[in-house]
């Protein structure tokens, strides 16, 4: 699950936690935190077209102040990144115990890694390989921009710079060829 469309659930969430309770996001101020909160995202999904397909109207405006807010960042992604920290502070003192465990799975799941770094990046490829087949509508194994816009937003919005080639489709090798800047980008970054 890409996480342009959670953040997207958890803007509707914030935009109409009265309304939609079942979406409320975790650190929004005012949302109420479920306890099915450690649900899978596809089930967040649902949940979420469901409640679009229920309040046509309101999921219309969720998603501008959505793309609003995506501008903002892209605009000051520090402020946007301060926020999202401090939700999740907030979020961490009104849900102390769920906080713990969700930083000692992490923690876990960085030392599995620095372990086994080959077993998550062979994970993590995986993963990518099936939203790409999920993505890519017609399986001809490449992305057109609208199943990108449709499926994989975060492809879309980068989407002229990953086609490497400029034949207006992505595939897997553009892909990764794109990502592999970012990876060694990330590399000096401490833990």
């Amino acid at each position: 699950m890409n996480r342009s469309l959670i953040a997207a659930a958890v803007a509707v969430a914030a935009l109409a936690a009265p309304a939609a309770p079942s979406l409320a996001g975790e650190g929004i101020p005012g949302a109420t935190v479920r306890s099915d909160s450690g649900k899978a995202a596809g089930d967040r999904k649902a949940r979420f077209e469901q409640w679009c397909q229920d309040n046509p109207e309101k999921c219309r405006e969720a998603k501008a102040k959505a793309q609003q807010r995506r501008e903002e960042c892209k605009a000051n992604p520090e402020k946007c990144r301060a926020e999202a920290q401090a939700r999740r502070e907030q979020w961490c003192k009104d849900n102390p115990e769920k906080c713990r465990e969700m930083k000692a799975k992490a923690q876990q799941r960085r030392e599995e890694c620095k372990a086994n770094p080959e077993k998550c990046r062979a994970e993590a490829q995986a993963r990518n390989e099936e939203r790409f087949k999920k993505a890519d509508a017609n399986g001809d194994g490449r992305l057109s921009r609208e199943e990108a816009q449709k499926s994989m937003p975060q492809i879309a919005r980068d989407f002229d710079r990953i086609d490497a080639n400029k034949d207006g489709l992505v595939t897997q090798e553009e892909l990764e060829a794109a990502r592999k800047p970012r990876a060694g980008a990330s590399k000096g970054k401490g833990s």
